[in-house]
């Protein structure tokens, strides 16, 4: 019985180590340089994301960023909104 318990902790204490290595590493991002700018009619997270975004690369990477630094859940935008944009300059 004894042998039983001691490889029931044995077992319990590696499940537990495992799963704490399992945890992906949790790196705040530092300081970013943005730009803010008003949206004007026909402005998009696209077209803002596209202006920033080097002729080759995913756009969509930069899209997602914007959303990010103004904790946006959808994509819209309305006229006079003020958006921060990152400047990489």
């Amino acid at each position: 019985m004894r042998r039983f318990a001691v490889s029931l902790a044995v077992g319990a204490l590696t499940l537990a180590g495992v799963g704490w290595m399992a945890r992906p590493a949790s790196s705040a991002p530092g300081p970013q340089e943005v730009v803010t700018r008003t949206v004007r009619p026909g402005d998009n997270v696209w077209s803002f994301a596209t202006s920033i975004t080097p002729q080759g690369e995913d756009v969509t990477k930069n899209v997602d960023r914007i959303m990010q630094i103004n904790n946006m859940s959808s994509p819209n935008l309305r006229v006079g909104d003020r958006i921060l944009i990152p400047s990489d300059d």
